[in-house]
């Protein structure tokens, strides 16, 4: 038994073997930024559309939507008492509840005991993974007196690689304790001036958190961010921590799906032969029916769980013949008839509510009687005449039930159906870095179904508002903030140290999305390293029309020069459209920052010549190798729609599609 499991284990480990063959036929960076952007903007709504939604109510009533959905409000300043909120937290500030260097230590030596387990059930393929895994430069970091917390953001990062198997948990859980054992060396090595620093910091929190329109400000969010993310990390004041994530706790991904799409996409036409035999008032009715018309969407006020009513609406015919002894009958019925039932989107995916209404309008007419003799033609037809509206009443009656039965188990079946398309896939991308599933939250209206997600995870700030740009009344229109880029991108390279070896494979992991020119390139052919900053590496503003990128790093290695201060590279973008397609012209030239002293002189004017020829290929004039034309990337259920406008504004950016 034990060999049959270590021979399976060894057969999986096999297909865990790290792929460094990728770096010869993968495609060169684009810069995540870029994949971030013009992917993000387009496929975000077909892939984040699979994401697991957040917990509805008990019950799947319809409630009437609350004033906050209005697609374009914006909440007025925060009257909370920030002030006395840190005044708090300040007063609360303890070294107790720093993270335990020693605690950690132990999950992260577990964690590393387990893996390696794991790893020799395939002894062959066991010093692969950890060569890979830096293996030996994590146990002597460990070991040392002084580990260098720097040193081990690196080799955690390397977990943080869309290689499979780096999934499983065996490998994530070191990756986590590894990610907590560096927060604990940072803060808990010398924890009186931890405790220092952040009641210093506080104090300039407050005064950030007292500004007018605090969360309208970029680079204050920034600051609050970072502060919010120590103070996380460090143990310290949680519920000043949770207030301020609350306050930046909207959606940041949006989709508003219009009234008028919904019943132009989905109306479609019924037509329902049957045959008909039964038996009304001992008459035996032999025939065919026809019911034909149209089913509707109506979208309903529904602030919790969106929702839906189908709305059938028809005419019934029916041509028959009716035998009762000797006598037979001609008969034709004719009506209208309309159904509805309401379905609602919750966590387990479309459901039926059960409400099906029916309603029936029915009536027949006789065109002719058989009979032999002529006397009992004429008895047949005072006693169909007499029976006739009681015979319309059954007849009605149980086409209603008939048609209650048939809408509500065809409906059943199509939800059915549905369902098998929008399930929630398996997303292992999403664990092997280390990204949390968004959450999703879903609303309707009768002018807009709206489909939401917040890409924010642990101390991470999502969107202050709901987007204030105008919407237009027809088609579908996806709104994307500034916010789910940073937070896409700041577990991924937070901290990281990017090699220029390194930056083949590490684009190929990406290469499906990413641009085939390469980034980034080597000046002369001298080696480079780029260190990204520990908080926020990646930005990109949304304001004034303008999409601006900026990176962040603290250091640059290019053969034997130095850029060792933090700097920001940004290019600002104006979005331009075309039949149909998308380009991001550049406005302006790269700008280059350092924060230090060396700002100026001769020696900055060189490093910023560095960095702008080393960023050449990054922030291009045109930063698209060609135009995006969204018509492309649409689901064939989208077929047909055309880009019609693209805004950009207040840490937003919004995109019609009609």
């Amino acid at each position: 038994m034990n060999n049959r499991i270590n021979q399976e284990s060894a057969r999986l480990i096999s297909c865990l073997e790290p792929d460094r063959s990728l770096a010869s036929r993968c495609k060169s960076m684009g810069f995540f930024i870029v994949f971030t952007f013009s992917v993000g903007m387009w496929q975000v709504g077909s892939s984040l559309a699979q994401a697991p939604l957040e917990q509805p109510p008990v019950s799947y009533a319809i409630y009437s939507a609350p004033a906050y959905i209005s697609t374009s409000s914006v909440s007025g300043p925060s009257t909370r008492n920030w002030a006395l909120d840190v005044a708090n937290a300040q007063m609360n500030l303890t070294s107790d509840r720093l993270p335990d260097i020693g605690v950690a230590r132990q999950k992260l030596d577990l964690a590393m005991i387990e893996l390696e387990n794991f790893l020799a059930t395939s002894p062959q393929h066991q010093a692969n993974w950890l060569a890979f895994l830096n293996w030996t430069d994590l146990r002597e970091q460990i070991n040392s007196p002084a580990p260098d917390p720097k040193s081990l953001v690196q080799i955690e990062k390397n977990f943080r690689q869309n290689y499979f198997g780096l999934e499983m948990s065996k490998f994530t859980n070191v990756r986590d304790a590894l990610k907590s054992y560096t927060h604990a060396l940072r803060f808990s090595s010398d924890r009186p001036q931890t405790i220092s620093i952040l009641k210093d910091r506080l104090t300039k929190l407050s005064e950030q958190l007292q500004m007018p329109q605090f969360s309208q400000d970029f680079a204050n969010t920034r600051d609050i961010g970072q502060m919010i993310s120590n103070l996380s990390q460090s143990n310290q004041s949680t519920d000043l921590v949770n207030a301020v994530r609350g306050n930046y706790a909207r959606a940041n991904v949006r989709v508003l799906i219009s009234s008028e799409f919904v019943a132009r996409k989905f109306t479609k036409p019924v037509y329902e032969p049957n045959p008909v035999n039964e038996v009304i008032l001992g008459t035996q009715l032999v025939g065919q029916s026809v019911m034909q018309g149209f089913v509707t969407p109506q979208l309903l006020d529904s602030s919790s769980n969106a929702a839906l009513r189908l709305n059938l609406s028809g005419n019934f015919s029916s041509q028959n013949i009716g035998y009762n002894r000797s006598v037979k009958l001609h008969t034709q019925g004719y009506g209208t008839v309309s159904a509805s039932e309401t379905i609602a989107l919750t966590d387990r995916g479309l459901v039926t509510l059960n409400d099906t209404s029916v309603d029936a309008g029915l009536s027949s007419q006789i065109d002719s009687i058989e009979a032999k003799l002529r006397i009992v033609r004429k008895i047949a037809a005072k006693q169909a005449a007499k029976q006739k509206p009681e015979a319309d009443a059954i007849a009605e009656g149980r086409l209603e039930t008939r048609l209650r039965d048939q809408f509500h188990t065809q409906l059943s079946q199509q939800v059915s159906q549905a369902n098998e398309k929008i399930k929630t896939p398996d997303l292992p991308v999403l664990r092997r870095l280390g990204l949390e599933q968004p959450t999703r939250i879903t609303w309707s209206s009768p002018q807009y179904l709206a489909l939401l997600w917040k890409l924010q995870a642990g101390p991470q700030l999502a969107a202050p508002e709901s987007c204030p740009l105008l919407v237009e009344p027809n088609g579908i229109t996806v709104q994307l903030h500034e916010s789910v880029i940073t937070n896409i991108t700041d577990p991924i390279l937070a901290g990281r140290i990017l090699r220029n070896t390194e930056m083949e494979s590490f684009a190929g992991q990406f290469s499906n999305v990413l641009s085939s020119k390469p980034v980034l390139k080597p000046q002369d052919d001298q080696p480079w390293a780029l260190t990204f900053e520990n908080y926020h590496p990646v930005e990109v503003q949304l304001d004034d029309s303008l999409v601006t990128f900026r990176i962040r790093t603290t250091k640059l290695d290019r053969g034997d020069q130095v850029v060792d201060q933090p700097a920001s590279i940004e290019a600002s973008y104006r979005v331009t459209l075309t039949d149909g397609a998308i380009q991001l012209e550049r406005q302006g030239e790269v700008k280059i920052d350092f924060t230090g002293k060396q700002q100026r002189g001769v020696r900055a004017a060189s490093l910023r010549n560095l960095l702008k020829k080393q960023f050449a290929d990054v922030f291009k004039e045109q930063l698209l190798d060609t135009p995006l034309r969204v018509t492309d990337r649409l689901p064939s259920e989208l077929q047909g729609l055309q880009l019609a406008s693209v805004q950009v504004d207040d840490g937003w950016i919004q995109a019609h599609l009609r």
